[in-house]
């Protein structure tokens, strides 16, 4: 006759494996999420491992301190106090903006000037950014900034205003990144208003990130992008489809602008797609860039660059993807 102390281990140990199997079961075919509102958008963040709350706030805590670092919306956040600031004077800045403004000089001069995150006065003419109940006058013509990497200062040239709203996000996605890859949770899908991150697998697969048809209203998408071949990915698009204005003469104003003549652009694509396999900041920055560009300069660019970029055009009734070379290393469908 069996102990029935023997038997009960035998059970509980039975049962335990069970649960074991049945949670391994669940996950292997569930994700876990998390997600909030930031930047006048929302953000989530999708993994096959658990996000504890712990981690949670922490990644809180790097968007709200993003915010109050580059936010236009916020007249104490520490791009709005350089506006604010007296030009030719060095203004110490912190280590997160001091490489946001790197890396915008560096896309504009790549981009051949088609990159300028110094119309932030011309933006909130057009009402694409706030003014703070302040009598905005026009961009100067001359604007231009210097940075000092010996003692992290920036130095404007004339009263202009930044306006990071095109590259923060990216910037904001990547640093989520780098904290959940220190923090051992490698398998994740990162979206702050559709700036994107992948990394890792979603159980063995690769992730999948649809980008959406601009002429469809129920964001259907026209292409899939996986990360297939590489670990890491982020992905960036920008169009003229979803953020516009009509102004006080009936005309439309989009909200990227061209840096020479400080008017709304004429896209002529209708969205931009950039991927890197290094920097999401990188890939935000350079999507604008290429949205302000005719098709034929944004190829020429990437290529001159090696960047990943597809275009989304209207030929008369049919829509045409364009592609640079660089596009090619990757694995799409």
């Amino acid at each position: 006759m069996v102990n029935r102390y023997i038997l009960s281990k035998f059970l509980a140990l039975l049962v335990g494996f069970l649960c074991i199997f049945l949670a391994y079961n669940f996950n292997s075919k569930n994700t876990f999420q998390v997600s909030g509102y930031a930047y006048g958008t929302t953000w989530s963040i999708t993994s096959t491992e658990y996000i504890a709350d712990h981690h949670e706030k922490k990644i809180q805590n790097i968007i709200n301190n993003i915010d109050m670092m580059a936010s236009n919306y916020k007249p104490d956040s520490e791009i709005a106090l350089i506006n604010n600031s007296p030009v030719n004077t060095d203004l110490l800045v912190s280590d997160g903006l001091f490489h946001i403004l790197s890396i915008a000089k560096l896309i504009s001069q790549e981009s051949d000037g088609h990159y300028d995150i110094t119309l932030g006065k011309t933006s909130s003419s057009m009402g694409f950014s706030p003014d703070f109940e302040k009598n905005v006058e026009n961009n100067p013509l001359n604007r231009s900034y210097e940075l000092n990497k010996s003692n992290q200062t920036v130095n404007k040239n004339s009263l202009f205003w930044f306006d990071l709203s095109s590259i923060a996000k990216g910037y904001a996605v990547q640093r989520i990144h780098d904290y959940l890859i220190k923090n051992n949770l490698p398998n994740h899908l990162i979206d702050i208003g559709g700036e994107v991150i992948i990394n890792g697998t979603n159980y063995s697969e690769p992730w999948k990130v649809g980008i959406q048809d601009p002429n469809s209203l129920a964001s259907n998408p026209i292409y899939i992008i996986k990360n297939t071949n590489t670990s890491f990915l982020s992905i960036a698009t920008s169009g003229e489809y979803r953020n516009f204005k009509t102004n006080s003469l009936g005309l439309i104003d989009t909200h990227t602008i061209n840096p020479n003549s400080l008017r709304s652009i004429k896209p002529d694509s209708l969205s931009v797609t950039v991927i890197s396999a290094k920097s999401a900041t990188y890939a935000d920055g350079y999507a604008t860039a290429f949205n302000a560009m005719s098709v034929n300069k944004s190829l020429e660019i990437a290529n001159a660059n090696d960047i990943a970029l597809m275009l989304v055009v209207q030929n008369g009734s049919d829509i045409e993807l364009l592609f640079s070379d660089k596009w090619y290393d990757f694995a799409y469908e």
